[in-house]
């Protein structure tokens, strides 16, 4: 599903920065009013963190449209912002045979999230064996599905980013029920600290990359990995020629 209907792309360029804080401005100021809209008049969702991260975006494929986004904070010579949030039963390392990022900012807009509806539009793709209203939907009960998968979608372009790139801790907070999906997927998370408030109840945990990237998940989709957002004018030539690029 995902393969077919999404693309995610590394947020490489001032002009793919500037999607990526719009999309969680919307998420997080406006939808969820997790973080205050009169602190970002320009409607652009941004924090200190935002100048040693990496940043995703995920998008349709018909029509452009897009639908979430993720940040991996380095460590570096800095706290994470897990480590200044909550008390950890483990310590953060990061060196050279060591490095260590902190998964934040993961979010689907509104549409993509919504729940109570019989169909929901998700300006993506309609069920092949049910009639749609229009064609930019999809039924409710592939909703959770297609949720999951575009989640699926962002770690796994930030799994093969990191391993690229000699990063082989993860670190992040989340709520009790995502963390339920994550563990119910198969992935191995390790808890490192109690539970703690931050926008409701949140739990640290840590993973290792190469666990994430052995996950059986990855056997039948998510193999085109991300598109920098710098090289997008020539993956799309490229393609259009019919040569094969791979943008790791």
């Amino acid at each position: 599903m995902f393969d077919q209907h999404y693309e995610v792309l590394l947020a490489d360029t001032p002009e793919s920065k500037a999607i990526h804080y719009s999309i969680r401005y919307q998420v997080y100021c406006e939808e969820m009013g997790f973080e205050n809209k009169d602190d970002f008049p320009h409607e652009q969702e941004f924090d200190d963190y935002d100048n040693h991260a990496a940043h995703f975006i995920v998008r349709t494929k018909r029509g452009n449209q897009w639908v979430g986004a993720m940040r991996m904070v380095f460590k570096n010579d800095q706290l994470l912002p897990l480590e200044k949030h909550c008390t950890l039963t483990t310590q953060i390392s990061n060196n050279h045979l060591n490095r260590s990022i902190e998964i934040s900012r993961l979010c689907l807009i509104k549409s993509i999230r919504k729940r109570g509806v019989d169909y929901i539009n998700t300006l993506a793709l309609a069920n092949e064996n049910e009639p749609a209203k229009d064609n930019n939907v999809i039924p409710f009960h592939r909703r959770q599905l297609l949720e999951r998968s575009i989640i699926w979608g962002l770690i796994r372009a930030g799994a093969i980013h990191c391993e690229k790139h000699n990063i082989h801790n993860w670190y992040f907070f989340v709520s009790n029920a995502l963390a339920k999906i994550i563990l119910k997927q198969g992935f191995n998370l390790q808890q490192i600290g109690k539970p703690f408030h931050f926008n409701g109840e949140r739990l640290p945990f840590e993973i290792t990359v190469s666990e994430v990237l052995a996950n059986p998940l990855w056997q039948h989709d998510f193999k085109q990995h991300y598109i920098r957002h710098s090289e997008l004018d020539r993956f799309v030539t490229a393609h259009q020629n019919n040569h094969l690029i791979d943008y790791k």
